[in-house]
């Protein structure tokens, strides 16, 4: 149950740190308000410190759950640029995302 709880708390402060991060290229709020876009980072990191904790009771040790937030970074962060910004999904980026999904299952399902 702990794991699931973190993945979806890791998801969460991916889309948002997405957001606070690179919202200011999206959408005029964000580029008009830094000091808001900034204190959006206290939430955050508060999520972050969750997720952190959630990963490393479930695994007893730091290392899955740093891995998994890379992935799942990488992951939020190529399907929201995909979305948001139209950008394309070049072969470059493809293999990263299968690389980034790959380290995400090798954390969660190798013993």
């Amino acid at each position: 149950m702990k794991i699931i709880v973190a993945m979806f708390f890791c998801v969460l402060a991916a889309i948002l740190s997405f957001i606070q991060l690179q919202g200011q290229m999206a959408w005029k709020f964000p580029k008009e308000n830094p000091y808001v876009m900034m204190l959006l980072g206290l939430p955050i990191s508060l999520i972050f410190i969750q997720t952190t904790r959630l990963f490393n009771e479930h695994f007893s040790t730091n290392w899955p759950g740093r891995l998994i937030g890379f992935g799942v970074g990488i992951v939020v962060f190529t399907i929201m640029s995909w979305i948001i910004f139209k950008e394309p999904l070049t072969t470059k980026t493809i293999i990263c995302l299968l690389l980034s999904v790959g380290i995400i299952g090798v954390q969660i399902l190798y013993k």
